[in-house]
């Protein structure tokens, strides 16, 4: 006897195929059969007449790594029918960890208040606690460089040494042992940005002996554009592994005739070099990052004592300024103070929504000593103080989704309306991306069809990360499916109220258990290492 019948659907299968009318059978985590059941007997039989049935959603580029933790329900994945996370992302996340204080800082999405316990020194260690718990939604860690780092140089600007270089291929190799589908840089952000394309290419290498990929945060998304992705290019070239570009769209600020001579770059590396590149991104014009990353770098390295020293410091403010009035800061060039919106802090909730002028008319004070006294407020969450900012234009945001090769994620983190992570919200994608994305842009904007929406989040991001079991509807594939209701379908965030779940997700399948049924969220905690079967 099967587990579920999944009955009478409209099926997509992920590829990019035309749906079919059918059913799906599931027994023992996995597809036994995409067609007619009706020789099959089920515990639970499921009537998807007039739904779409389609593989559960892969968010290729999350900064889950700690809520996921934190909120082991993992509501704002489940809920818009994301069953797979691709965590550590652009070289951010939480181990490994000898050194606690730092991996944490080099944590998006990491919160003493929350109450999990940071309690890993390896990144063995790290999947154990992460498993161990239980969580709804599966997960394909990466390693991040910025971490490993960190771990063997601490906060330091110069070129590692032999030994150091030896200690981070260590780490990597530790961390792939353990589970991780690659590893990933984040080459605008300390300590990324210290790293040379050699000590990129050494650690790469011991990602590929796994079979692991290299995603990056490149180094550059405007004047040098091209050259950050060459550089990202001759990486996954010389380290002979699959690479995965993150939000891959220009700055705003890019020169005329950029983006297009990129995308060619990409394009000729894959047709002419058999080179396998991803890149992906999230489907709106605004976009995350930290407040903290609008300072000098000089200002957050180091230890927490050391950074409140600095925040605390007037004449770090008048150094500051100077770098805000004649910077080359890749967020500063976006626009002016009162286009930079707070999404998350948790000492002053009050302050979310307003705008970096507005906070330092709340403090009786100028924007930039605002911004020292807001990231002081947060204390050991300081890096964790979140803005939202113009990402790209949306002529050239639909140019990079359209590419075939692009996949849709969320550079967003796990969350929820209550419970622990009640007041942390990262970006209006992390709840409701994939939803919006087949509403607006397949559905209403019709710039691709239903099923090629789907692909775009199922299997391209499958075979992008190396997750060989999951993204299809197909035999013997891992149970990940998601049931929609199109004439109830509605991405219900907006930039200004980004905390909402979609409509129209009425049933979600993780390894073959149901974790939302019509709304309703069962106890089931189903999910695993997504290269696990």
């Amino acid at each position: 006897m099967a587990d579920l019948i999944i009955k009478g659907g409209k099926v997509i299968d992920g590829t990019g195929n035309p749906s079919v009318t059918t059913d799906v059978v599931i027994e023992d985590r996995h597809i036994e059969l995409v067609g007619d059941a009706s020789k099959f007997d089920a515990a639970i039989e499921w009537d998807a007449t007039g739904k779409v049935v389609c593989p559960g959603f892969i968010d290729i580029h999350s900064h889950s790594d700690f809520s996921l933790i934190a909120d082991r329900r993992n509501e704002s994945a489940i809920r818009q029918g994301i069953t797979t996370l691709v965590t550590g992302n652009c070289g951010h996340g939480p181990a490994p960890a000898p050194n606690h204080n730092l991996a944490k800082r080099n944590t998006i999405g990491f919160s003493e208040s929350w109450g999990a316990k940071f309690t890993w020194n390896t990144f063995t260690d790290y999947i154990d606690v992460l498993l161990s718990g239980g969580l709804s939604a599966n997960v394909a860690p990466l390693i991040p460089h910025g971490t490993v780092r960190l771990a063997v140089m601490g906060h330091c600007s110069k070129k590692p040494t032999t030994k150091e270089i030896e200690e981070m291929k260590s780490l990597v190799q530790e961390g792939m042992t353990a589970g991780a589908i690659g590893i990933s840089t984040g080459l605008e952000y300390s300590p990324g940005i210290y790293a040379t394309e050699t000590e990129l290419v050494s650690i790469s290498r011991v990602a590929a002996k796994y079979g692991g990929i290299y995603a990056s945060h490149i180094r550059n998304r405007a004047d040098t554009f091209d050259c950050a992705v060459n550089e990202a290019l001759s990486i996954c070239r010389q380290g002979c592994l699959p690479g995965q570009l993150s939000h891959l769209a220009p700055r705003p600020y890019a020169p005329n005739g950029m983006f297009d001579r990129v995308l060619d770059i990409v394009s000729n590396a894959r047709q002419n070099e058999n080179l396998q590149i991803g890149i992906d991104t999230f489907p709106d014009i605004w976009g995350p990052g930290t407040v903290a990353g609008l300072l000098p770098e000089w200002v957050y390295e180091g230890l927490h004592e050391e950074v409140m020293k600095h925040l605390e410091s007037v004449e770090t403010i008048e150094k500051v300024r100077k770098h805000f009035n004649d910077s080359e800061n890749y967020l500063l060039r976006l626009a002016g103070l009162d286009q930079f919106f707070i999404t998350s802090s948790i000492a002053h909730l009050e302050l979310i929504g307003k705008n970096l002028v507005d906070i330092g008319n709340s403090f009786a004070c100028d924007p930039i000593e605002g911004i020292f006294r807001l990231l002081r407020a947060n204390g050991t969450d300081f890096y964790n103080v979140i803005l939202r900012h113009i990402f790209a234009t949306q002529e050239e945001l639909d140019q990079l989704l359209l590419d075939p090769f692009c996949s849709v994620e969320s550079d967003g983190v796990v969350s929820a309306i209550d419970g622990p992570l009640k007041n942390f919200t990262m970006n209006r994608s992390s709840y409701g991306y994939t939803i919006r994305f087949i509403k607006e842009y397949a559905l209403e904007r019709k710039m691709f069809s239903l099923e090629e929406a789907v692909r775009k989040m199922t299997s391209l991001p499958a075979d992008s990360s190396g997750l060989s079991k999951r993204g299809r509807l197909a035999q013997s594939m891992a149970a990940d499916v998601v049931v929609l209701n199109l004439k109830d379908l509605k991405d219900n965030t907006t930039d200004a109220s980004p905390k909402a779940y979609p409509s129209g997700v009425e049933l979600v399948v993780v390894n073959g258990k149901v974790a939302l049924d019509q709304g309703n969220r069962t106890t089931a905690l189903s999910g695993c290492l997504a290269t696990s079967y």
